[in-house]
């Protein structure tokens, strides 16, 4: 079967860059995939060296990058390299004829399975990732993502209409899929892991993605990775250092942490990504991917309370009994860093929810097969 896949593939975004090739290998075990490769205008200005806009708020994010110009440069460079030696590409799509032109050279088109379906993410309600342009002879979505995003009533009409001539839904969040099967009336609607927690920490690290060797501190460390770092983050962050006595590595490209850190990478690429959350003996993280690659590599870890995006934290946590993880106040930090990891029980629910996805795949497909895990080399 020849599968196109359109997704976030083309941004400065560990979480997008590594489900896109996750997305990429979980989805050969059905035919050859090739990753479309339209570059959403929004997430493409994520990968310019110096980035300014018609928003007023753009020249501020533009002086942060002239501060941080060297190892911004590098940084693009090391996603830029990743994306040619991993992913599996069409030729450009930059417009809709293209799109339609390409589209009916495959048998399925698949979209997902990061926020594609979020206009907070993708700069507008970008009906392309809805696969309005296919030709090919099936649609499927794969664990896509709306985030916390809710649709206005002209949003929700175009929405319906285009996910109305899906012949298979899933999405990542157990809120979304219950909004979609209210809007969709009888369209089925199916609940799927992230393509990252498909892949367990061998398949990472030996077989798909490790092909390189990342540098990794020798000692233990406490790794910190974090979207917005409000106050309530620098102070988990603070405290977990003084009861753990470890050495802080911060993978953050603002060159402005506002807390200490003992190592600060501001160019790691996402490879280096993995691999510092591979080796990490404590993981801090406010982030969905973070939490994500904490849980299943079994690294311990806190989940300091977002300003947004909770569902899609909680509601993975929920579902392997690990809620009590995140941290909402800073009198509970004590409590949950003492508390150790069942990683047996919760990767035994993980292991459950990986055969709902391959389930849900397997009929996508229409392919009978026994459930295994994605062969690596």
């Amino acid at each position: 079967m020849k599968i196109a896949l359109i997704t976030i593939h083309h941004a400065n975004s560990y979480g997008g860059t590594l489900q896109a090739l996750a997305s990429q290998a979980v989805l050969s075990k059905y035919g050859d995939v090739k990753i479309i490769d339209y570059k959403s205008k929004e997430l493409e200005q994520t990968l310019n060296l110096i980035r300014i806009d018609r928003n007023p708020r753009s020249i501020f994010r533009a002086g942060k990058d002239f501060f941080r110009l060297l190892p911004r440069k590098r940084l693009i460079a090391k996603f830029k390299e990743f994306m040619r030696v991993n992913y599996k590409l069409t030729p450009a799509c930059p417009d809709l004829q293209s799109l339609q032109s390409i589209s009916s050279d495959f048998d399925c088109v698949v979209c997902g399975s990061d926020q594609i379906w979020n206009p907070n993410i993708t700069g507008q309600l970008d009906l392309n990732y809805m696969l309005a342009f296919s030709r090919a002879k099936r649609k499927i979505s794969f664990s896509s993502s709306a985030g916390s995003y809710s649709y206005s009533d002209e949003e929700t009409a175009k929405v319906r209409k285009a996910l109305s001539t899906f012949d298979s839904i899933s999405v990542r969040e157990e809120d979304t899929a219950r909004k979609l099967r209210s809007m969709l009336g009888n369209q089925k609607v199916a609940h799927t892991l992230d393509p990252t927690l498909m892949l367990d920490k061998r398949q990472w690290m030996q077989g798909l993605l490790l092909t390189e060797k990342a540098p990794v501190p020798a000692d233990q460390y406490i790794l910190v990775y974090t979207l917005k770092k409000d106050a309530l983050v620098r102070e988990t962050i603070n405290r977990i250092k003084t009861l753990l006595g470890l050495r802080v590595v911060a993978i953050d490209q603002d060159p402005f942490l506002g807390y200490k850190s003992d190592r600060h990478i501001m160019d790691a690429s996402p490879v280096d990504y993995v691999s510092l959350f591979a080796n990490a003996s404590f993981v801090i993280t406010n982030s969905f991917h973070g939490t994500a690659f904490a849980l299943n590599f079994a690294i311990p870890f806190v989940t300091v309370l977002p300003e947004s995006g909770l569902n899609r934290i909680k509601g993975l946590l929920d579902k392997v009994d690990l809620a009590d993880r995140l941290v909402s106040h800073l009198s509970e930090v004590g409590s949950v860093v003492g508390k150790p990891i069942d990683f047996t029980s919760s990767h035994k629910k993980l292991d459950a929810l990986r055969l709902v996805t391959w389930d849900y795949l397997d009929g996508a497909f229409s392919i009978n097969t026994v459930k295994k895990p994605v062969k690596t080399s």
